[in-house]
């Protein structure tokens, strides 16, 4: 009979999963952070080992080619990446990637990147309680000209994928 062995990465993350430990409230989702895609969707493994994308609830961060893109997935890394989150799923969007608000030690992510100048709050889904709050972290890091706020005139993600792209050029501060 043949024995399989798992990798050792396979092993520490089974390991990390393990030790998450339970969560509050009872739909809340323990996972542990593979990769950053961007600033605002990250792939998870969750507690049952299925890898999933999840997309960040209630923010837009900039687009890797757009000024500040690079810069708002480096924060999402430092943030969460192989780490354990929890999940708050929210809804799935028509890429069906689990959208959901990522909590690291009950700290939002969401709420990280705005305070930081490297998001907008997505007022076109960010329909919980939570967003009011979020908002006043935008204006703040809009006020104090924190992160992408430095520039006279950004363009917001939603706008630069329909194609008003700045002619300024990519860059990543």
């Amino acid at each position: 009979m043949q024995r399989l062995s798992l990798p050792p990465v396979c092993i520490g993350i089974a390991v990390l999963i393990g030790t998450i430990g339970p969560v509050s409230p009872s739909w809340a989702v323990s996972a542990f952070v593979l990769w950053v895609t961007d600033g605002d969707t990250v792939t998870v493994v969750d507690q049952n080992f299925h890898l999933q994308r999840v997309r960040v609830y209630g923010i837009d961060c900039p687009e890797s080619e757009q000024a500040y893109g690079f810069t708002a997935r480096l924060k999402t890394a430092w943030e969460v990446w192989l780490r354990p989150v929890t999940l708050l799923p929210v809804e799935r969007d028509r890429y069906n990637r689990l959208v959901a608000r990522v909590q690291k030690e009950s700290r939002e992510l969401s709420a990280a990147l705005l305070a930081a100048g490297l998001a907008w709050v997505y007022d076109q889904y960010c329909d919980q309680d939570i967003c009011r709050t979020w908002k006043t972290l935008e204006y703040r890091a809009r006020n104090q000209d924190r992160g992408l706020w430095i520039e006279p005139d950004p363009i917001p993600p939603w706008k630069w994928r329909r194609g008003e792209r700045s002619k300024r050029g990519w860059r990543w501060w």
